[in-house]
């Protein structure tokens, strides 16, 4: 089912670009939206359980609302109200009226969608089957006795006109039908109810003409408000008629002229105890009461039904009672509505319209009852988060409704199921998005805050990084950036370069900043790891030799691949030498040398090249970072060349070894060392890690770096000349003039241009004995050097009698 998360977002896409509508009632983003959740339920119903079907539904039935708020209640998309009819015709019909009434009042027409919408969604419809004859046991019964003569069962009416269970109960409790009649009514009486309940109060009358019960046809046709075609004599008329169904042209009255004295009938029906609840029911929805509607409502969505139904119906019938025109119709009379009259607040079918609440509010405040609902199943329903959020929706709170997820959002992470809340998150997300399609004011915190949940949601679900880049894009530009970037943290040390190259580049396709994204992820890996490896050592006078080729452990690795990140595209080139040099400050300073090496080892060939060639010249902080890189390059150069000398010299050739074998080794062995010399040298004379143009007080950052480049000239520049001493009198033997090379180079340690010798120097005076690379333990090789050279009859600085 992980392919909901690819559908809705192709949905989105198609829209976003322009493919495709977004409120078209049949094919429109919210319709589809709408159908992919019915095709969850059809086709994965058998792998359902009951909570998963509920939210299912839940959540089409409130992409359906929403395409109700939105399409048919086009003034959301307007803050134009729509003008009143301003006809002062007398005679009017009642219908025309209504319908003007309700085109003119923006929530009026709100509550008649949201009406339609709950009238889609019933708690059940089954209707009971058609039969013939009016109660046909009980007449057969009065018959049998009638000839039999023999006296009626207790209780048994003995009269079939419509009311005489009515009489008969009045007088005798026990007042009843045959079984299988009263059985028959009952079940009728509730598919009546639950035609209404869903809209469909035709089906309702044809039902009981069709059960030869044409005088509760004709109750129930009561309710239908009262038009005459003759008296519609402009084209405004016309059209209205049209809107409504009745065409002009059959110049036939419809409907229920005395409609309001119908209704207080119903009501009267309805407050009748000893009626069949769902005959009360029936009644009661037909005339807009609640009380008597409230018993057979068994969801959430009946109960909304009920109140908002007689919320309308208040509505319609105040609006009928204040309008100036069609006024013969309500008061029998033709003379001007005095504007003082008001609405009596005893009156029922009025309601609290009486009273000049908003409908807004009243929508509030039967919303907070359902929350405080006595009944337990209620009151969780109620609660339900698309229940919330439908309730949100209708009273026009889609901010609150942001801001309040946004706020239970960490304690639903842990109280809620993660399939529950990534469901959740997934429809609040494509609720912003689709809002912010529709031009709709949104929360900026709350929508983005959800938004980079779901990417979350989505890097958990091992989507498609195109999937997670498009939704990322969706975020502002800080948040997109941190998304993203922590998405590309699942690409673990073990990931292949091009597929995390083709990841980042798909941010670009999204509109997203490939280098903010790219510097984020290694600001992001860089402190993750760096939090679980122990902190750099401080500045000491233990010097120690290096090891460049030890195994680089699985920590140090991913450190060093971050910086494939930076290395994808050129424009980040300049933020990979930073980095790099950073990382390798680093992997020096905390005796890391090998990893270090394997960093620069896996930049790219072109990195310098490329800055070079840019327009311009590079910044002098750029400048800086290039000469630091540099001399990390000509550092293990340094100690590749000493390995390849080292590897070499453990070769030599054995007793049996011809002339031309030695000689060949010697002269290989000669150059390797020369080779290690002239590159060590130069390193040594070139100002190593001393970058001209650092000012360490500038800031913090500064400051830092400067003593970091310290710290490792301490540990680096001592271990490069024991070991380039060490080189050369190893091997005065093979090439004597490697021993006055190595008895020349404590001059260029004592050189004060170069001032090597204070990289030797003990941060304590206590440490001088111990340190191994310390100037004491260095001058004790020189001595040694010294004496050799005095053995083959040179000076103690290398240099012979007769040079003197």
């Amino acid at each position: 089912m992980n392919d909901i998360y690819a559908a809705f977002s192709e949905q989105l896409q198609r829209a976003q670009q322009g493919q495709l509508d977004l409120l078209a009632e049949d094919d429109g983003l919210v319709a589809r939206w709408e159908q992919l959740c019915d095709d969850q339920l059809q086709n994965y119903s058998a792998d359902l359980d009951a909570d998963a079907v509920d939210t299912w539904t839940l959540e089409r039935n409130t992409w359906a609302l929403v395409q109700a708020l939105y399409t048919s209640v086009s003034e959301r998309l307007s803050e134009l109200e729509t003008a009143p009819s301003s006809s002062k015709n007398p005679y009017t019909p009642p219908l025309l009226v209504a319908q003007r009434l309700i085109e003119g009042n923006k929530d009026l027409v709100e509550l008649s969608a949201i009406r339609d919408w709950l009238h889609s969604i019933p708690s059940s419809l089954n209707p009971a089957e058609i039969r013939r004859g009016y109660l046909p046991y009980t007449k057969n019964k009065l018959k049998q006795l009638r000839r039999t003569g023999a006296k009626p069962p207790q209780g048994l009416i003995e009269q079939l006109d419509p009311d005489a269970l009515v009489r008969a109960r009045a007088a005798d409790e026990g007042a009843r039908l045959e079984s299988d009649d009263a059985a028959y009514e009952r079940a009728l009486l509730r598919s009546l109810y639950e035609y209404v309940r869903a809209g469909e109060l035709d089906l309702a009358i044809d039902m009981c003409r069709q059960s030869d019960q044409s005088w509760r046809a004709a109750s129930l046709s009561g309710g239908k408000l009262w038009v005459d075609p003759a008296l519609a004599p402009d084209d405004d008329d016309l059209d209205d008629l049209a809107m409504v169904g009745v065409e002009a042209q059959e110049k036939k009255a419809q409907g229920n002229a005395n409609r309001r004295l119908w209704k207080t009938m119903c009501r009267k029906l309805a407050a009748t105890n000893t009626l069949d609840p769902y005959e009360r029911a029936l009644y009661g929805a037909l005339s807009g009461d609640v009380a008597s509607v409230l018993p057979v409502c068994a969801s959430w969505e009946d109960v909304v039904w009920a109140h908002l139904n007689s919320l309308f119906e208040a509505h319609v019938e105040a609006g009928l009672a204040k309008s100036d025109a069609g006024r013969y119709w309500q008061r029998d009379s033709v003379a001007p509505l005095d504007p003082k009259t008001s609405l009596d607040p005893e009156d029922p079918l009025v309601g609290a319209v009486a009273q000049n609440k908003a409908i807004r509010q009243e929508l509030e405040e039967v919303f907070e009852r359902l929350l405080r609902s006595d009944k337990a199943d209620l009151a969780a329903a109620a609660k339900n988060p698309f229940h919330v959020s439908q309730a949100y929706l209708i009273v026009g709170k889609i901010g609150e409704l942001l801001e309040t997820f946004v706020e239970r959002l960490e304690a639903a992470a842990l109280d809620t199921e993660p399939e529950t809340l990534a469901h959740l998150l997934r429809f609040f997300s494509h609720l912003i998005l689709v809002l912010r399609l529709l031009k709709q004011p949104l929360p900026d915190y709350a929508a983005n805050r959800i938004l980079e949940a779901y990417v979350h949601v989505l890097e958990a679900h091992d989507q498609d990084e195109n999937l997670i880049a498009f939704y990322a894009s969706n975020l502002e530009q800080q948040s997109a950036v941190e998304s993203y970037a922590r998405f590309l943290l699942t690409f673990g040390p073990e990931s292949d370069v091009n597929a995390r190259h083709l990841a980042l580049r798909k941010s670009r396709e999204h509109g997203l900043s490939l280098p903010l994204i790219a510097r984020r992820t290694v600001e992001l890996v860089l402190s993750s790891a760096l939090e679980s490896l122990p902190p750099a050592a401080l500045a000491g006078s233990a010097q120690r030799a290096i090891d460049a080729y030890a195994r680089v452990d699985a920590q140090q690795l991913e450190l060093i691949r971050s910086l494939e990140w930076l290395t994808a595209e050129k424009e980040t080139y300049e933020d990979a030498v930073k980095e790099a040099n950073a990382l390798a400050r680093w992997f020096l300073s905390t005796d890391a040398p090998h990893a270090a090496r394997e960093l620069l080892r896996r930049l790219p060939s072109d990195l310098l090249t490329s800055l070079a060639s840019t327009s311009g010249e590079p910044s002098p902080a750029v400048q800086l970072d290039i000469r630091e890189h540099l001399d990390y390059v000509a550092l293990f150069a340094c100690l590749d060349k000493q390995a390849q000398w080292a590897e070499a010299w453990a070769r030599r050739p054995g007793q049996g070894a011809s002339k031309l074998e030695v000689a060949q080794y010697r002269d290989g062995i000669a150059a390797l060392v020369e080779a290690f010399y002239e590159s060590t040298v130069e390193l040594l004379e070139g100002e190593w890690l001393k970058l001209e143009g650092l000012d360490a007080t500038v800031d913090a950052a500064a400051s830092r770096r400067h003593a970091e480049l310290a710290r490792i000239r301490r540990l680096v520049v001592p271990d490069l000349v024991f070991r380039l001493h060490r080189a050369l009198f190893d091997t005065h033997k093979l090439v004597p003039a490697n021993l006055s090379l190595a008895l020349s180079l404590p001059n260029l340690v004592a050189d004060e241009r170069f001032q090597l010798y204070l990289e030797f120097v003990p941060a304590s005076p206590d440490e001088v004995d111990a340190a191994p690379l310390g100037l004491k333990a260095y001058l004790d090789e020189v001595k040694e050097a010294a004496l050799a050279s005095l053995e083959v009859g040179k000076g103690p600085v290398g240099v012979g009698a007769d040079a003197k």
